[in-house]
């Protein structure tokens, strides 16, 4: 079966001449390599090339779900991984998540341990939902629910797998219409999970498949740290209003106006220029959003509340 990997970047030709070298020396056969490039200006192209990968340029940067969705449209495999260009990978990495994700034909995505560059702690781990902070690696998602990672032995069902390792079934991404292109940079594999979820298709962690990631490697720069603030808070924005119930939504609206408010009263004018951008941005997409969110629902013949209990008790099911 066809593993097509695809691979975004944007001037990361020095990350690449790792990440790339890595894929190529996977026990998986077949493989298939694809680098979409969101206007790159330094030598990638070079580096890709130099590899026998696909390239796949851009002339303007379209953003990381835009891309990732051109990359799954352009490739041939039935299995679709998407990576981040900030790492590289145990040998048997693709291997191990194949044989994770053949085992039950619900499984729509397979998501892996990532570590740190150097190998001395583990940056992304089994995923679950809660109310609190129960972990000491937590996240919130919208106010009053987290995203927590912990330590896991076996394959076990998770709340989401990691934009930046992985590995679908690309009949269901189609079906599912992708990443939301909404999303320019931040929360679009929680929200595909999600809904995957909603139709009983499943995300399940391979504990043996094994990554190393420079975090933030790619995103290091002023440029890269801004698009990650505005991506945080227009994901979450979208998030609640698509997926979460209704007192959810106005707890995540009422926080954002909340932020705005202290940005401004402590004069942190780029903070409080980019909720703006990012709130008038948002503002338009709420009525198709609360369209695509019965549609979503109504399919599926649940609320949302009860689709929520069933995300918070995912860490006692089997897979």
């Amino acid at each position: 079966m066809l593993v097509s990997a695809i691979v975004v970047n944007r001037n990361g030709s020095r990350h690449l001449e790792i990440c790339l070298p890595s894929l190529l020396q996977q026990s998986y056969r077949p493989l298939e390599i694809i680098v979409v490039d969101n206007a790159s200006t330094d030598g990638s192209a070079n580096v890709v090339k130099s590899c026998g990968c696909r390239w796949l340029p851009f002339p303007r940067n379209i953003g990381l779900a835009s891309a990732l969705n051109e990359g799954a449209a352009a490739a041939s495999g039935e299995l679709l991984l998407f990576l981040n260009n900030d790492m590289r990978f145990d040998r048997a990495f693709v291997e191990s998540m194949v044989a994770v994700l053949l085992q039950d034909p619900k499984v729509f995505s397979v998501d892996a341990i990532q570590y740190n560059w150097d190998g001395s702690k583990q940056v992304h781990m089994a995923t679950r939902l809660a109310k609190k902070p129960e972990a000491e690696m937590s996240c919130a998602i919208v106010p009053e629910l987290y995203m927590c990672q912990e330590h896991c032995d076996s394959p076990r069902p998770v709340l989401m797998s990691s934009a930046a390792n992985m590995l679908t079934r690309k009949a269901m991404f189609k079906a599912l219409g992708g990443f939301d292109e909404r999303l320019f940079f931040g929360c679009e594999d929680t929200e595909l999970c999600w809904r995957a979820w909603v139709r009983g298709w499943k995300s399940v962690l391979a504990p043996a498949a094994i990554c190393w990631h420079r975090v933030g490697g790619s995103s290091r720069s002023a440029e890269g740290e801004r698009m990650g603030f505005r991506g945080v808070l227009g994901g979450r924005l979208l998030m609640a209003t698509k997926l979460m119930p209704v007192s959810y939504q106005i707890r995540t609206w009422l926080a954002y106006l909340g932020g705005l408010a202290r940005d401004l009263v402590h004069l942190r004018t780029q903070n409080a220029s980019d909720r703006i951008d990012v709130l008038r941005h948002h503002l338009q997409y709420i009525t198709p959003l609360i369209r695509e969110r019965r549609k979503i629902y109504g399919r599926a013949g649940m609320s949302a509340g009860e689709q929520l209990e069933c995300m918070l008790h995912l860490s006692n099911s089997t897979q």
